[in-house]
């Protein structure tokens, strides 16, 4: 089975690509992103949204056929 390689250090292994919680956290505390690198040498993969603002929906005003 194929196993990840870090581009910058070399090193294999899925066990080497971790993720940790961002400093910069919502109102209720959740942290707003996950950033997944490598172990070794720190090389960041990418950085996923945790925390989304979601939109409200407006209440619907029905009115009666006249």
């Amino acid at each position: 089975m194929a196993e990840p390689k870090c581009p910058d250090c070399g090193v294999q292994g899925i066990e080497q690509i971790v993720s940790g919680e961002s400093e910069e956290r919502s109102r209720n505390r959740q942290p707003w992103f996950l950033v997944v690198y490598c172990r070794s040498c720190g090389h960041v993969y990418g950085v996923v949204a945790k925390h989304v603002f979601s939109q409200p929906v407006p209440p619907k005003l029905v009115l009666p056929d006249r």
